[in-house]
């Protein structure tokens, strides 16, 4: 079971990689607007294995983008905004997981996402105007997470579908 695991993250942390790096091959609409869809990734490894899993595709594919990529703005962006999204995804996937479907946890995620990359940038830049630009990336986050979310639960489903693979895998 140890073995599935592994793989399965390794599997999820690929792909969140790839996707990051072409989605960062994208024309963005303005600055930190994008899908976010690297992030479908952590909330299949959420619902499949848990939430230890989740955070390690998020560290992963934040430290490997950052390897391919060396922009260290990046880095403390996708750490500050991808560690925020993934603990209030696991708690909201925790707390109401039953009653609130995927899509919803992963607008929460998104908007969780934007105050910490909000955050991260306030600090760096050391002014803390640069917080009122979270409004229109909640605008944004909320689409962008909705989407995320559905296709999150479209993966998990086709994964217990297509492989041994069926729901949480119990430790």
């Amino acid at each position: 079971m140890k073995t599935r695991r592994l793989v399965l993250t390794a599997l999820l942390t690929a792909c969140a990689l790839a996707v990051n790096v072409a989605e960062g091959a994208l024309p963005s609409p303005a600055p930190g607007i994008k899908i976010g869809a690297a992030n479908v990734f952590s909330l299949a490894a959420l619902v499949l294995m848990g939430a230890r899993e989740a955070y390690a595709v998020t560290l992963m594919r934040v430290a490997l983008a950052w390897l391919a990529a060396g922009n260290v703005f990046a880095l403390f962006c996708g750490l500050a905004g991808g560690l925020a999204a993934t603990s209030v995804m696991a708690l909201v996937y925790k707390k109401w997981g039953g009653a609130l479907s995927l899509p919803w946890i992963s607008v929460a995620g998104a908007w969780a996402f934007n105050i910490g990359q909000v955050a991260a940038v306030a600090f760096m830049a050391g002014d803390r105007r640069v917080a009122l630009y979270v409004l229109p990336l909640f605008i944004a986050g909320s689409a962008a997470g909705w989407a995320v979310g559905w296709l999150a639960d479209k993966i998990c489903a086709r994964l217990e579908k297509t492989t041994s693979v069926k729901g949480r895998i119990q430790k």
